[in-house]
């Protein structure tokens, strides 16, 4: 545009604008499990499951995607077409990758929140070759999930309030809630006698659309966070990593 200076930079805003970047590694899943799915859980045998320990042996997510649809409009001017959007298309899955306990926990809640969907609650009777499955309604197995994204230096002391206390302020949080979701797939995990490594499984999760919100909350001295789960604090979420290195 005419009459618009570029902006003066110097070489420390230039490097304090390019080093401030968000990492991969710094979110934090939140797994509710449907109560029908926990009851079929315990009705078939399993032990109690730690699902907090479950949401941290969340190893990899994947930011959700979405797209605009449009159609072509051929305007006054010969030979010029338009785009024009008129709808929002989001993913249908997110894909989860989850480090498999000692006691497999991981995977016993994967495969029975599958079974509870296809209505398998007594394995004895699955093992006949002759089986009528009956699904589940979809309202019992169906369930939000939550992916917060933060950085590390996501907390900062930078003012005091009016009565001498310290407050703190918090960058952008990212909210993502992914409407109705369910597990849809779950991947085949390899075993071998070669070179040991961590067991890990994937998993696909349907939902029907993503809400991104974004969370400026005030965190005060104390460390609570405003966020969904009011039970996490500061120190909870500012330690929370999904990486082994």
């Amino acid at each position: 545009m005419a009459g618009v200076k570029p902006e003066k930079l110097t070489v420390s805003t230039i490097k304090s604008r390019l080093l401030n970047v968000a990492q991969t590694s710094l979110y934090r899943l939140t797994l509710p499990v449907p109560t029908a799915v926990r009851a079929s859980l315990l009705k078939a045998g399993f032990s109690a499951i730690d699902y907090e320990n479950i949401n941290l042996m969340c190893s990899e997510a994947t930011l959700p995607g979405s797209s605009i649809t449009t159609h072509e409009v051929t305007n006054d001017y010969h030979g010029v077409t338009e785009k024009m959007g008129y709808r929002r298309m989001y993913d249908e899955t997110i894909g989860l990758t989850f480090y498999v306990d000692r006691n497999y926990k991981v995977i016993e809640l994967l495969e029975g929140w599958m079974d509870y969907i296809t209505g398998i609650n007594n394995k004895d009777k699955f093992k006949s070759p002759y089986k009528n499955y009956r699904m589940s309604y979809p309202t019992t197995y169906k369930q939000d999930i939550f992916l917060t994204k933060f950085e590390k230096d996501q907390f900062s002391r930078d003012y005091s309030d009016s009565r001498g206390g310290s407050r703190t302020t918090s960058r952008s949080i990212l909210d993502y809630t992914f409407i109705n979701a369910f597990p849809l797939s779950l991947t085949a995990i390899p075993v071998s006698y070669e070179d040991s490594q961590v067991l890990k499984c994937s998993v696909s999760f349907n939902f029907i659309r993503y809400i991104m919100e974004p969370n400026t909350s005030l965190v005060t001295s104390d460390g609570i966070l405003n966020r969904r789960d009011p039970t996490m604090g500061m120190n909870d979420l500012a330690g929370t990593t999904s990486t082994t290195g």
